[in-house]
C-alpha cells in the first residue's frame, strides 16, 4: 500500500532531522571531551565545534555576506535586515565585514528555523487559520533568537574583557607603560575584543586623544569598555601614582574586572533561571490544535464546543493572553540596561504618524493640558520607567491600542455571530437518544435533519406563516405524511434553532465589553511604563553601587572635578543617563542649581545621597575626601551587593515563572478542562432524561 505525500515527506524530514542530531551531539561530545583532556581554551572549543575548516568556513562567510547584501535589497526584509544589523553593530565595531556577515547569518537562521517550523507544522495540521496563529508564533519566535544570538555575543565580549584586562595588567607590570600594555594585549585578544582594543589604543597616541576618546564613547559596546578607555587615558595623560595597595591604575582595572565578573555571573543567573520561559509562553499556539483533535477524537461532544463561538472566544482570548504575557516576559528579562548599551538612535513610529495633520489634530486635544496635574504625573512616570517617548507619542500610542482593542473584541463579537448562525445551519442535528461518536447511517440522518431545518428556517423567514404549517408543508415536498409526534420534535427543534438566532446580534452587553476592553487597551501603554517603572526601580540600586565603585577609581586622580565626575556617571550611566544628562547642561549656569534639580528629578534616595556628596565636593571639600570613606567599606558594599542580586533575581524568577506559564495552565484549564466536564455534566444530564423516560 502506497503512502500518501505527505507522510513521505514527514518520513524523510523526521529521518532525516534525527540522524543529523545524533551526528551533531556524537561530534560535540567527542570535540568537548577532547577539549577537557587537552586543555583547550574557549576560542579553540569554538573552532572545533564548527565542522568547517580553513576554506570552508571561508566560503560560509562569504555566504552570509552575499545573504545580507541581497536581504538588505528586498523590500520589507530589508528593514528587518537592517534592524538587526543596528542591534549586532556596536558588538562589531571597526569591522563592517563582521557585521554584514553576522547581520547575514542571524537573520537567514531566524527566516529558516521559522519556516522549517510552520512547514513541519503544516504537515501536521493544512489548516489556514491554524496557519495564521503559527506564522505570528514563528515571530515571535524571530525576536526570541534573535535576542538570544545578540546576548552570546555580549556575554562573549564580556568574557574576553575579563581576560584582556589580565593581559593588561601583565604587560603594564613589564613596559611601565598605559599604551605599550594595551597594544600587547591587544594583539594577542580574541578577534571581536581585539577591534576594541586596537580603537582605544589609537585613541591614546592620537594627536587629539579627548576628541578621539569622545567619538569612541560614541562605538562603545558597553559601560566597561569605555569605563577603561577612560581611565587609561587619564593615566596616560596626567600620570600613574602609589596608593596604600599598591598602583592607581592596576587598581582601576582591578575594580573593572570585579564588576564585569559580578556582571557575568548576575546575567548567568538570571538567564538561568528565566531560559525558557518566553518559549513556554508561545508554546499553546502550537499545543491548542492537537489538544483540540485529540479531545474531539476521544471526546465527540466536545465538537460543539471548538466548532462554536464559546470555542472561538476562548482560544481568542488565550491568544491574546500568550502576546500580553510575551510582551511582559520581555520587559522582565529586558537585559540591554545590563550591558549598558546606549539607546539606538531609532525614532518610534509615533512621531512619524503626528506628522499628519488629522492624526496631530486628535491627538492634540487628548493631551492634557500644560499645567494639569494628570499631565505632571504622566511626564513624571515616563522619567521614572526611563522610557524614550514624548507625553504626545505616549498619547498617540494610547489612542491606537485603546482603538485597536475596541475593533479586535467588536470583530470577535461579529465572528461568534457568525460562527453561531453557521452551526444552527449547517451542523449535524443530533436527538437526544444519540451519545457518543455518530455512525455513518447516524451522521447522514443528522445532516439531513439539519439541511430540513434549515429549509423550514429559510421558507419561514420569507413567508411569515406558522411554523407548525411549514413543517408539515416541507415534510409533504419530501414525500413523507406529517405525523402529530413527528410535527411536535420538529417543532421544538427548530424553535430552539430560531431561539439562537434571534439571539445572534450584537448586544448592549456585548457593545459595553467592547467598551471596557477599549478603555483598558487605552490605559495598558501606562500600565506597561508602572511595570518597567517598577522593574527600574530593582537595578536602580546595582546602577548606584556601580557608580560607587567607579567613584572609588575617580577620586584618586588628583585634578578630578565635579564636573568630571558627572560627565563621567553620565557616560556610565544608563537608568539615570537622561538627569544626569540635564545636570550637565546646566551645570555651567550654576552647580548648585543643577545639582539641585538632578536631585529632583531622580528622586531616589541613595542616588540623592551621592548627589549630596557631590554637592558638599563643589562648596566645602575637595572630592578625594567627600568620598574618602568608600574604600574602607568597599567589601561591606560588595557583599550587600551581592545580597540585593539574589533578592532581585528572585523577585525576578517568581514573577517570570507565574508569567511564563500562565498560558499553558490558562490553555489547559480553559480549553480542555473546563469544557470537558461542562460538556459531560450536560451530557450525564441527558443520560439521566432518557433513563427517566424509559423507566
Amino acid at each position: 500500500m502506497l503512502l500518501p505525500l505527505r507522510d513521505w515527506l514527514l518520513a524523510i524530514a523526521l529521518f532525516s532531522g534525527g540522524a543529523a542530531c545524533v551526528i551533531w551531539f556524537l561530534y560535540v561530545y567527542a570535540v568537548k571531551r577532547r577539549a577537557k583532556l587537552s586543555g583547550y581554551g574557549e576560542d579553540e572549543l569554538q573552532k572545533l565545534l564548527s565542522p568547517l575548516k580553513g576554506n570552508g568556513r571561508k566560503q560560509i562567510e562569504r555566504l552570509y555576506g552575499k545573504c545580507y547584501e541581497i536581504m538588505s535589497n528586498i523590500p520589507g526584509i530589508s528593514r528587518y535586515t537592517q534592524r538587526i544589523r543596528r542591534r549586532i553593530a556596536p558588538l562589531y565595531s571597526y569591522d563592517e565585514s563582521m557585521i554584514r556577515m553576522e547581520t547575514g547569518r542571524i537573520t537567514l537562521l531566524a527566516f529558516l528555523i521559522a519556516w522549517l517550523t510552520a512547514g513541519f507544522v503544516f504537515l501536521f495540521y493544512p489548516d489556514v487559520s491554524y496557519m495564521l496563529m503559527i506564522l505570528l508564533g514563528s515571530l515571535v519566535l524571530h525576536g526570541i533568537l534573535i535576542d538570544t544570538l545578540v546576548h552570546r555575543a555580549e556575554d562573549r565580549l564580556l568574557r574576553q574583557m575579563t581576560e584582556f584586562l589580565s593581559d593588561v595588567r601583565h604587560f603594564y607590570h613589564q613596559h611601565g607603560m598605559v599604551d605599550e600594555a594595551v597594544y600587547d594585549a591587544a594583539q594577542i585578544a580574541p578577534r571581536q575584543l581585539s577591534l576594541h582594543a586596537e580603537a582605544v589604543y589609537g585613541t591614546l597616541t592620537s594627536d587629539h586623544p579627548e576628541r578621539s576618546l569622545e567619538i569612541y564613547y560614541e562605538h562603545a559596546p558597553n559601560r566597561f569598555l569605555k569605563s577603561f578607555a577612560g581611565v587609561s587615558f587619564l593615566v596616560r595623560e596626567f600620570g600613574d601614582k602609589l596608593l596604600p595597595h599598591g598602583s592607581m591604575y592596576l587598581h582601576a582595572l582591578s575594580k573593572i574586572t570585579s564588576e564585569i565578573r559580578l556582571e557575568i555571573l548576575r546575567k548567568e543567573k538570571l538567564h538561568y533561571l528565566l531560559k525558557g520561559l518566553s518559549v513556554i509562553a508561545i508554546s499553546p499556539i502550537m499545543a491548542a490544535k492537537p489538544i483540540e483533535a485529540w479531545a474531539r477524537h476521544n471526546f465527540p461532544a466536545m465538537d460543539e464546543f471548538y466548532t462554536g463561538a464559546a470555542g472561538f472566544a476562548v482560544k481568542t482570548g488565550i491568544f491574546v493572553l500568550i502576546i500580553v504575557c510575551f510582551v511582559l516576559l520581555r520587559k522582565l528579562q529586558d537585559t540591554a540596561k545590563e550591558t549598558g548599551s546606549r539607546r539606538t538612535g531609532r525614532k518610534p513610529p509615533e512621531q512619524k504618524w503626528l506628522g499628519n495633520r488629522l492624526v496631530n489634530a486628535v491627538t492634540q486635544r487628548v493631551v492634557p493640558a500644560v499645567h494639569s496635574m494628570e499631565r505632571g504625573r504622566l511626564q513624571k512616570l515616563l522619567r521614572e520607567a526611563n522610557s524614550p517617548l514624548l507625553l504626545e507619542w505616549l498619547t498617540l500610542r494610547r489612542l491606537l491600542t485603546g482603538l485597536a482593542c475596541f475593533l479586535l473584541v467588536l470583530g470577535m463579537f461579529l465572528i461568534m455571530q457568525r460562527l453561531t448562525l453557521q452551526q444552527v445551519y449547517f451542523s449535524p442535528t443530533r436527538n437526544q437518544a444519540m451519545f457518543g461518536s455518530l455512525s455513518p447511517q447516524e451522521k447522514r440522518k443528522a445532516l439531513e435533519a439539519a439541511a430540513f431545518d434549515r429549509n423550514v428556517i429559510q421558507k419561514l423567514e420569507r413567508s411569515g406563516r406558522e411554523l407548525r404549517e411549514m413543517i408539515a408543508e416541507e415534510m409533504r415536498l419530501q414525500g413523507f405524511q406529517p405525523d402529530p409526534t413527528v410535527l411536535n420534535t420538529a417543532g421544538e427543534r427548530i424553535k430552539a434553532k430560531l431561539d439562537s438566532i434571534a439571539g445572534a446580534y450584537l448586544s448592549w452587553r456585548e457593545l459595553l465589553f467592547c467598551f471596557i476592553s477599549g478603555w483598558a487597551g487605552y490605559h495598558s501603554p501606562v500600565w506597561l511604563l508602572h511595570m518597567q517603572k517598577r522593574m527600574r526601580r530593582m537595578e536602580m540600586k546595582n546602577e548606584v553601587d556601580q557608580f560607587y565603585t567607579l567613584l572609588t577609581i575617580l577620586a584618586h586622580f588628583e585634578r578630578m572635578s565635579v564636573e568630571h565626575i558627572l560627565e563621567w556617571l553620565e557616560r556610565f550611566a544608563v537608568l539615570f543617563q537622561s538627569p544626569l544628562s540635564a545636570c550637565l547642561l546646566d551645570y555651567e549656569a550654576g552647580a548648585d542649581e543643577a545639582l539641585e534639580k538632578l536631585k529632583e528629578e531622580a528622586a531616589y534616595t541613595p542616588f540623592v545621597r551621592l548627589v549630596e556628596r557631590l554637592q558638599a565636593a563643589v562648596n566645602h571639600i575637595p572630592v578625594k575626601q567627600a568620598f574618602d570613606d568608600l574604600e574602607a567599606e568597599q567589601q561591606y558594599h560588595f557583599e550587600r551587593r551581592k545580597q540585593d542580586y539574589e533578592r532581585m533575581i528572585e523577585t525576578k524568577a517568581g514573577w517570570g515563572r507565574w508569567i511564563g506559564f500562565a498560558p499553558m495552565y490558562a490553555l489547559v484549564f480553559l480549553y480542555l478542562v473546563i469544557p470537558l466536564v461542562y460538556m459531560s455534566m450536560q451530557q450525564m444530564n441527558l443520560y439521566y432524561q432518557q433513563i427517566g423516560k424509559i423507566s
